[in-house]
């Protein structure tokens, strides 16, 4: 017979997955939200700098000379480009110089440049059992009348951070969410009187826990990008020489690039320690822990007072043992 413990877990993994089938993700567009389209055959550069001029994270690509969207471009996918073209020249300016004369396209059919547009993969939309769910080319999104529950689960499998709504008539995007953006509705909107979520998400096994990763003050930014991209990990905490972690450094972080003047100083700056690159910055992500013994409730609570991207969970001498995203939250449900 299943213990209390274990009755109240599956009866908070069903309320909430209940509640995701039951909303439609045409709940998540704002009535002031705005999609941005890149050709392919703009120049890269141009592409990342809109990003930044309109305050968007990604923007679906469409491929004029096939008629139909190709993937996704996002911040990340640049940063990611950069380092490798620095690695391939050398660690110079010429890699700046040679990227800023590319197109998406050419970027994107380089054999090996063109791994790192992560949302332009093939889809494996047959795992998801939903008529909602749809892949044009190899841009894989939700239509307008397909469930949260639906766009959480397209999103795991195929390993998306950011999911096009489309409408189902002609496949125009009405936006581009992310796990953020599903958890913010979540928060504001799912009622229960039950608590529900006493157990610690250690013990429920959300977020990473056996392979956390953190760098010293003094790793230089380039080392600290490359375990970014080679785990696929959205954001590192940073330690100081006790271990105790005091700040967290983002994926899409892009100020080595906001503070450069030239090639040559995006190339000092990629040597630079993490701990200058810190000071640099204009903004930061908020860094918000928690203690790796709290409570599934408690981190709800959290998330809705705080909207955090990543929680990093700390063990009694304060070091950093593991990090919750939202991801994580939202993909216990779908277990």
């Amino acid at each position: 017979m299943l213990n209390e413990q274990e009755v109240l877990r599956a009866a908070g993994r069903s309320a909430i997955a209940s509640f995701l089938q039951s909303r439609s993700v045409f709940e998540l567009i704002r009535t002031s939200g705005k999609v941005i389209v890149f050709e392919m055959n703009i120049p890269i550069q141009l592409a990342f700098y809109a990003l930044l001029e309109h305050d968007s994270v990604a923007a679906p690509l469409w491929d004029s000379v096939q008629r139909e969207f190709v993937g996704l471009m996002t911040i990340t996918d640049f940063v990611d480009i950069l380092r490798h073209y620095h690695d391939e020249y050398g660690r110079t300016g010429a890699a700046i110089e040679v990227l800023a004369s590319r197109s998406i396209a050419q970027v994107m059919n380089d054999a090996d440049a063109g791994k790192r547009f992560k949302h332009a993969a093939e889809a494996q939309i047959h795992k998801v059992c939903s008529d909602h769910v749809k892949s044009y080319g190899r841009l894989v999104a939700v239509d307008a009348n397909g469930s949260l529950y639906d766009a959480c689960n397209v999103m795991r499998t195929n390993g998306r951070r950011f999911l096009p709504i489309i409408t189902p008539e002609d496949c125009g995007v009405l936006a581009v969410v992310t796990h953020v953006d599903i958890l913010e509705y979540f928060v504001a909107t799912f009622r229960e009187e039950r608590r529900l979520f006493d157990q610690s998400v250690r013990e429920l096994g959300i977020g990473t826990f056996d392979r956390v990763v953190s760098v010293a003050r003094t790793t230089p930014l380039r080392d600290v990008l490359k375990i970014l991209s080679e785990n696929d990990f959205s954001s590192l905490p940073i330690v100081d020489e006790t271990g105790r972690v005091d700040a967290l450094y983002s994926r899409a972080d892009i100020t080595f690039l906001a503070t450069a003047t030239d090639a040559d100083s995006v190339v000092v700056n990629l040597s630079s320690s993490i701990a200058d690159v810190l000071q640099q910055r204009r903004s930061e992500e908020p860094l918000h822990t928690c203690s790796q013994h709290a409570t599934l409730q408690f981190v709800f609570e959290l998330f809705a007072e705080v909207k955090f991207r990543r929680l990093v969970c700390l063990d009694d001498d304060h070091r950093p043992v593991g990090v919750i995203a939202a991801r994580d939250l939202l993909s216990y449900f779908l277990q």
